[in-house]
């Protein structure tokens, strides 16, 4: 990361645990088409509207349910699916996940985080997801 602009100078090969990663909705399809494991991913989003390719969907915000009964939910997702994706929806027009202190949350997440966006190449508090040719 640049500290005069605070963006990332470089892309990232591949999403990891514990280094989230952006990506569009195109290339985050066109890139998981192509790794050899298929893993599965889930959406974590304000609805089921837009859900890609065959992602699951999980709840990131929900009509009277407190922060705590989401990560409640998150808590039993990461049991159930334990080598699940997770995928950010904070897309343009989608309401951001009603966790505290998010960007420390992804960073700490115990699986693979990629976060959708719906410019990758804009500035980004994370690197760029580009996998190599």
């Amino acid at each position: 990361m640049d500290d005069d602009d605070m963006t990332w100078q470089h892309s990232q090969p591949m999403p990891m645990r514990g280094s989230p990663c952006v990506v569009s909705e195109a290339n985050a399809l066109a890139y998981t088409s192509k790794l050899p494991k298929k893993n599965r991913i889930f959406l974590f989003s304000d609805s089921e509207r837009a859900i890609p390719g065959n992602w699951g969907y999980l709840a990131s915000v929900r009509a009277g349910v407190p922060p705590e009964g989401i990560m409640a939910e998150v808590d039993a997702w990461l049991r159930q699916y334990p080598d699940a994706w997770l995928a950010v929806d904070m897309r343009v027009g989608v309401i951001p996940p009603a966790i505290p202190d998010l960007e420390n949350m992804l960073r700490t997440f115990p699986r693979v985080v990629i976060v959708i966006v719906s410019n990758d190449t804009r500035d980004h508090i994370w690197p760029r997801w580009e996998l190599p040719l």
